[in-house]
Formats: structure tokens, sequence, C-alpha cells
């Protein structure tokens, strides 16, 4: 006698990154729209997960790497920073993790949001700093390129020598403030 479901559910690439089907009898089947290997990985940390749930979270499943602050080897209890300290480490190793991200401030944001680890206040501000200070260099490398290209594009004269000045200005107050939040961020 051949057993009928209730219901059979519908997924679609569409709204699905990776499908596989596993029926009772036959092979199973994988749809995906993304790149094999990114997808072996995932699978093969669904593996792992099956064979030891513990280390695996959503940051890891979502990027199909390793995350930086749950699968990092644990330090001996000796070496353990305080805990502001501990928190300033996370950060800069999260930013270093995400460095070949677009955007290595808001994957790490992600990461960090992502943590279930409760922080203090103190840490909390503390990685906000660390955070906004590396952002705030992103835009003034952004104001940088600009200005190059502005360079490039027409030159220095007499209309855009203002122009150029004004991006530099802006530029190193940028680097000022990014200074600025580092040293609020070791307080």
């Amino acid at each position: 006698m051949t057993r009928i479901p209730d219901a059979v559910a519908v997924a679609s690439l569409d709204t699905h990154r990776l499908i596989v089907t596993v029926p009772n009898s036959g092979p199973a089947d994988v749809a995906c729209n993304l790149p094999r290997p990114v997808a072996a990985d995932i699978l093969r940390q669904l593996a792992a997960s099956l064979d030891d749930p513990a280390g695996q979270c959503a940051t890891a499943r979502a990027t199909s790497r390793p995350c930086p602050l749950h699968d990092a080897p644990a330090s001996p209890p000796e070496a353990m920073p305080a805990p502001g300290e501990r928190a300033l480490d996370e950060v800069r190793q999260c930013l270093a993790f995400n460095t070949a991200e677009p955007s290595p401030v808001l994957a790490s944001l992600r990461d960090l949001l992502l943590d279930t680890e409760e922080r203090s206040p103190a840490a909390a501000l503390a990685t906000a700093y660390v955070l906004l200070a590396v952002h705030t260099r992103e835009l003034s490398a952004l104001a940088r390129q600009h200005s190059t290209e502005a360079r490039e594009r027409f030159g220095v004269n007499h209309s855009s020598r203002g122009l150029l000045t004004g991006m530099d200005s802006v530029r190193k107050r940028l680097d000022h403030h990014a200074d600025s939040l580092d040293e609020q961020a070791q307080r």
C-alpha cells in the first residue's frame, strides 16, 4: 500500500536559494541558484551540524563560512581579556573576517547583531565606536576617490580648485573624526 501525503510543499528558486528533496526511494534532487562551490559548502555545513549542532549560527549558515564569533577557537581561560577589551577584539576580528565583503562594516554589524552573547552597555558603546570609525574611514576613502577622479577628469584649474580643496577638507575631517571615534572606543 502506498502512503499518500496530506499536503505537498511547493518551493521555488525565486524564494529559496537551495532546495534539496530526498524521496523515500530513488536519488536525492538538488535545485540551486547559488554557485556550485557555495552550495556544496552549505550542504557540508548542514551535514556537520547534524553530526554536531554546536557552533553553528545564523551568520555561518547565511554566509556559508565559519562565524568569526561562534566558530572561532576558544581562547584559554587565563588569556581572557576584560569584557570591554574582549568586545573590541571581537569587533576587530569581525572586521578582519569580512574584509572581502563589499562593506565590511555592514557585514560585521550583521554578525555582531546576530551574536547572542549579552554585552554590557559600555561594551556595546565601544563596539559602536569601532564600527563607526571604520565606516567613517570608508567614507573618507570615497571622498578621496571622488577627488582623485575629478582631478584626473577636469585637472586643476581656477574653477575646479575650490571643489578639490573642499573635497580634501571633507576627507581630512572624516579622517580626524574616525581617529576621535577610535580614541573614544578605548575609554
